[in-house]
């Protein structure tokens, strides 16, 4: 069973030292009884092997293996697993084999499925919360925090039977992060304090990162499987080493013959990096519990990875379910409609509380039921004045704390949260997530009561007495009424009506808005060149350290923070760039940065942690309005060991992770 480890227990065992236990495999002496399936044809990707006498194995496996491995086309499983294998506790019962789970997504990247089939070196609890080991047997810190150990599984492999080991990591790290041809720009997270970190090989299976300054924010980073995963932190060396120049002196010669232009695109085109502008390829080695089978226009089917490194506590190879069928769909409308129908077996990435109604009527007739998971976004839309803008009268305004509170006091909250979310939303500030252990219940409700009368005497107070003939306030420079635009580029939720209920509600308190919708790609393009006015975007990464990249609620990364881009890009460049950010930013910069070194649940955490939120409650740099909203989860009635009860829907953990979807069975 998984180990899982809190802030506490991290603390308990002193301030930087983490360690994972082993996760022990289970070796029953009684095999468990399988359900017979129809057996499959497996992926071209599984390793032929001679025929021979099979001996009989201490573990259990999909009856669609079982006939391969008779057949002499695969090796016996406790040769395909792990010497340790991860054990996945099923959340209701031990499983039955077969089946094929039908999903829809709604483009060809396939986003969604690819999020559920992810597994990492890590994964987090569903309240982003606790870290527990995936692929990974186990972690430490060294005392001082700037040594992080890992240790990978002996014997686990890829899914054409290679084995997977510390070489992977390092090619990764060496001849793709740190390859200029392939990686122009390096990701900043491996350069803390300054510096690269030093990736060292201490065995197959031992990897040792040094970093020049502590850096327990890494595991942050890693707990989100997907930035643990093939291919944000490891890659199949044996398999790609044909494209890659370093190890084929003719790789050019191989691209050309591939009609790719050179070897870097054949080999970024092999190595399939996970996102959703790269198609998928079939045969390409992966540590995925579902791997590619056949792809069309329409569809994309998937069939067991053989390899897949976990069992259940029975010693049952995991997954239960031996394929998926994924239905390219083209819109949320169609999406919407199948899933209503019942055509998918598990729907929440795509689902919209709108909707609800429709999913409750349809329950019995579709064969499902309808979970109601809770968004850890502190706010579906929050609203972030730019306060760098060249626009130098609502510069001054929004760099005044009085203003950015009168127009919080004049949003109608309650009644957001009714009309579009039928009263499951919650209205909170722009803080941080309510399961840190410093959370304050006072900073949700900081300056989110609707209190017009407070608005407009705070506005007066700022000298916007004057008014033109329709009632709203005029700016000081004489150019006209203040005028708002109120900026989404981001379709996810119902961030449109929204910002049209904000709209309608500062017209009470004298201040004209406008909403705008730009496609993502403008609106960076808009927000880089410092052109936005009040972009929006919705909250998460508001728990642990942000995914190791808070945007908003930090400095790191100027091309995603908000409402003070060019201070964090004067940060960034070390000054060379940007706006030099007043004494209070540079502040609460400092604490940040100290926060993200301090042991995870440490005293020193908790202290500064609670200090740098508080400045996001008291001081209000974005204008939150409502969040922690019910998602809807559409689940087949037949679909078993889904969790229940206390459940989440979040970016934040990877969406499926805690679900450990390897586990799911069809029950008849």
């Amino acid at each position: 069973m998984s180990k899982s480890l809190s802030r506490r227990s991290f603390l308990k065992l002193s301030a930087f030292a983490v360690g994972g236990a082993a996760l022990a495999a289970c070796t029953p002496t009684t095999p468990p009884a399988a359900t017979q399936a129809p057996a499959a044809t497996q992926s071209s990707v599984a390793t032929a092997v001679p025929t021979k006498a099979v001996v009989p194995s201490a573990y259990k496996e999909s009856p669609m293996l079982a006939e391969l491995v008779k057949a002499g086309k695969l090796p016996t499983v406790d040769q395909r697993l792990p010497k340790s294998p991860a054990v996945f506790k099923p959340v209701e019962e031990t499983g039955k084999y077969g089946g094929t789970l039908r999903l829809g997504d709604t483009s060809t990247p396939l986003w969604s499925i690819t999020c559920l089939r992810c597994t990492g070196l890590f994964k987090y609890n569903q309240t982003n919360t606790e870290v527990s080991l995936d692929m990974a047997k186990s972690y430490k810190f060294s005392p001082d925090g700037k040594v992080l150990t890992l240790e990978l599984r002996e014997g686990h492999k890829w899914s054409d039977g290679s084995p997977f080991t510390v070489d992977d990591i390092l090619f990764w790290w060496e001849d793709i992060q740190n390859n200029k041809e392939l990686t122009p720009t390096p990701d900043k997270f491996w350069r803390p304090g300054g510096k690269p970190a030093e990736f060292k090989k201490i065995s197959d299976t031992t990897l040792e990162i040094t970093f020049a300054v502590p850096y327990p924010v890494v595991v942050d980073r890693l707990g989100r499987s997907w930035f643990s995963s093939d291919t944000n932190f490891m890659a199949p060396k044996a398999f790609l080493s044909k494209w890659h120049i370093k190890y084929n002196a003719k790789a050019d010669d191989v691209a050309k013959e591939e009609k790719f232009e050179g070897w870097t695109k054949a080999f970024i085109a092999h190595l399939a990096p996970i996102n959703p502008s790269t198609p998928l390829e079939i045969g390409r080695p992966m540590l995925f519990s579902w791997l590619v089978e056949s792809k069309t226009a329409e569809r994309t089917s998937y069939v067991r990875n053989p390899y897949f490194y976990a069992v259940d506590p029975e010693g049952n190879q995991l997954p239960y379910i031996d394929k998926m069928d994924a239905v390219i769909t083209g819109n949320l409308d169609v999406q919407a409609l199948k899933t209503s129908a019942g055509e998918f077996d598990f729907e929440s990435y795509y689902t919209a509380l709108k909707n609800m109604p429709v999913y409750k009527q349809n329950e019995q007739k579709g064969g499902f039921r309808v979970l109601q998971a809770k968004s850890m976004r502190v706010s579906q839309c929050a609203l972030m004045p730019n306060r760098n803008t060249p626009d130098l009268v609502l510069r001054d305004l929004f760099n005044k704390k009085d203003f950015r509170v009168a127009l919080s006091l004049g949003i109608n909250r309650k009644a957001m949260a009714d009309t579009i979310f039928f009263g499951l939303a919650t209205p909170h500030a722009a803080t941080c997530s309510p399961f840190f252990p410093f959370y304050k219940k006072e900073w949700a409700s900081m300056y989110t009561e609707l209190d017009v009368t407070k608005a407009n005497s705070l506005l007066d107070g700022l000298g916007l007495k004057d008014k033109d003939a329709q009632g709203f306030r005029l700016r000081s420079d004489g150019k006209g009424r203040i005028s708002l635009l109120l900026e989404i580029g981001v379709t996810e939720g119902p961030k449109q009506e929204m910002m049209e209920m904000v709209k309608k509600d500062w017209e009470k308190i004298g201040i004209e808005a406008q909403v705008k919708f730009y496609d993502g790609a403008l609106f960076n393009q808009k927000h880089l060149a410092n052109e936005l006015i009040v972009p929006t975007w919705h909250l998460d990464r508001s728990g642990m350290f942000g995914r190791a990249d808070p945007l908003f609620y930090g400095w790191d990364n100027p091309t995603q923070q908000r409402w003070g881009g060019q201070w964090a890009l004067w940060f960034s460049t070390d000054g060379k760039e940007g706006m030099e950010p007043p004494a209070e930013i540079k502040k609460i910069k400092g604490i940040h940065d100290k926060w993200r070194q301090s042991a995870i649940g440490s005293p020193e955490f908790n202290s500064l942690g609670a200090e740098y939120f508080a400045y996001f409650a008291e001081e209000i740099p974005m204008i939150g309005t409502v969040g922690l909203e019910v998602v809807p989860m559409v689940v087949n009635s037949k679909l078993r060991n889904v969790p229940e009860k206390d459940i989440y829907w979040s970016s934040d953990t990877n969406f499926y992770a805690p679900y450990t979807p390897q586990q799911w069975f069809f029950k008849s």
